[in-house]
């Protein structure tokens, strides 16, 4: 009798972005013959939001050499960049466009190393729903796949409009043709002063460098710079100076002291924060619930500032903005705003204070941060599997429940077999998941659940 043999499982990536990209290039590597069915909404693959845009004044956050799609081959980026420029190295902050090219080209190459086993679906998925023991991925065109596993790999979701209740409407900052279209003899207003703020503010200065630009957020804090001098090598055990703080008042109070500490003896107070980032999913794993959500209520702009820094270009592009008053940023509230005159009259609520300053802009740029509440979002496909009772929100809501396989975690509270999520919502479990060296581990730990390898720790 012929042996009997089992079809190979097929395997749906929902999104094509860093994650979705990553995760592919993981299964095609695997010796499992999955079959991947990468499904992308925009048609553009391995791109992402963050690097689709050409524009080379964009720059990475990250150094060159901690940017490798594969955590097995940490040169693997810098490689390519010496194949477009001997000149760059480990060190280099290069183009966020450039990266797009790069995760391209890596998921190509995957994809010629394993003929036959991927195949890119231009779609939009709108409901994920059971089919014995499987899935149906239903698109909003109508058309229906079947696999056998589903990935979610959605990234990062539109923010929310602080304009909304006031009928006024906001500009998206992922929309460089409608910013570029904007009157240069008129100044706009940009909600919100993180990365996402500062790449507007870049775009809008480039276009015209006589328009001024305004950057209002509730604490007006600006990302700091990365270091400019050698990197000190990270510890790889768990900081002793943290001891056994189990407050977010502990946790600061050693945090600070170990920075100035570290300055006094002519060193950098970035050392610190690099130290600590691998034992950070740890630390917030231990913190009490009441600690977590009194870091999100208090501290969570001064580490976001302090965490993601700026490259050191870019970093002094901004300070020269505003030292040229080209760029303002202050710490209020939009508490109104109207049409007047081909644009609009924005009433802004400085911080800590009473009175309300009133200020003509041409535009208005949404730019403060994407919504991570499962239960705020618009997308058809959250609500279906919210309401099937396939995913449900973390006790923050800043993310989704998964268990160390990367299964999410139903209304019942128990994991949904051949459901998996990788991302930033990750954040809930892990703290750090938006950035890539540990978006590259989750993506390696999925990887190896999926192919039944056993799965790697959730901190991983």
């Amino acid at each position: 009798m012929p042996a009997h043999t089992t079809a190979p499982q097929t395997i749906a990536i929902v999104g094509a972005g860093y994650s979705g990209t990553l995760a592919t290039v993981q299964l095609l590597a695997g010796s499992a013959d999955a079959r991947i069915l990468l499904v992308e909404r925009s048609g553009v693959f391995a791109r992402g939001l963050a690097y689709r845009f050409d524009d080379d004044n964009l720059l990475l956050n990250v150094p060159a050499g901690n940017m490798s799609a594969l955590a097995d081959a940490p040169d693997h980026f810098v490689d390519f960049c010496r194949g477009v420029d001997p000149a760059f190295n480990a060190g280099s902050f290069v183009s966020r466009r450039l990266y797009g090219e790069y995760l391209q080209h890596t998921l190509a190459e995957a994809e010629r190393a394993a003929p036959g086993r991927l195949q890119r679906v231009h779609g939009e998925v709108v409901a994920v729903q059971r089919r014995g023991h499987g899935f149906t991925l239903a698109l909003a065109d109508g058309r229906r796949l079947d696999a056998d596993r589903v990935v979610l790999a959605l990234g990062h979701h539109a923010p929310r409009d602080p304009l909304a209740a006031f009928g006024v409407p906001s500009l998206a900052p992922w929309e460089p043709a409608a910013l570029d279209a904007l009157p240069n003899d008129r100044p706009v207003l940009v909600v919100g002063s993180g990365h996402t703020a500062v790449d507007v503010l870049f775009r809008l200065a480039a276009a015209a460098p006589a328009r001024r630009v305004h950057l209002v957020s509730r604490h007006g804090l600006l990302p700091h710079g990365h270091r400019t001098l050698p990197r000190a090598p990270a510890t790889g055990t768990f900081p002793a100076w943290l001891g056994a703080a189990t407050t977010l008042r502990a946790v600061l109070r050693a945090l600070r002291g170990q920075a100035a500490a570290r300055e006094a003896a002519g060193g950098d107070w970035r050392d610190v924060l690099n130290e600590l980032r691998p034992h950070t999913p740890a630390l917030w794993q231990h913190l009490p619930p009441a600690e977590r959500r009194r870091f999100l209520r208090q501290a969570v702009a001064f580490w976001d500032v302090h965490r993601h820094r700026l490259a050191p270009a870019a970093h002094r592009r901004l300070q020269g903005l505003l030292a040229r008053g080209q760029a303002t940023c202050q710490a209020a509230r939009v508490v109104g705003a109207r049409a007047v005159d081909g644009g609009f009259e924005v009433a802004l609520r400085q911080r800590g204070g009473t009175a309300v300053e009133r200020l003509r802009v041409g535009a208005i740029v949404n730019c403060t941060g994407p919504e991570m509440d499962l239960e705020r979002l618009p997308a058809p496909l959250w609500q279906q599997l919210r309401r099937d009772g396939l995913v449900r929100a973390d006790a923050l809501h800043i993310g989704l429940e998964v268990d160390a396989a990367y299964r999410v975690v139903g209304a019942t509270g128990r994991p949904v077999e051949g459901l998996h999520y990788v991302g930033p919502m990750l954040k809930a479990g892990t703290w750090e998941a938006i950035a890539v060296p540990e978006l590259r581990g989750h993506v390696r730990s999925l990887a190896a659940a999926l192919a039944g390898a056993g799965a790697l720790p959730l901190a991983a």
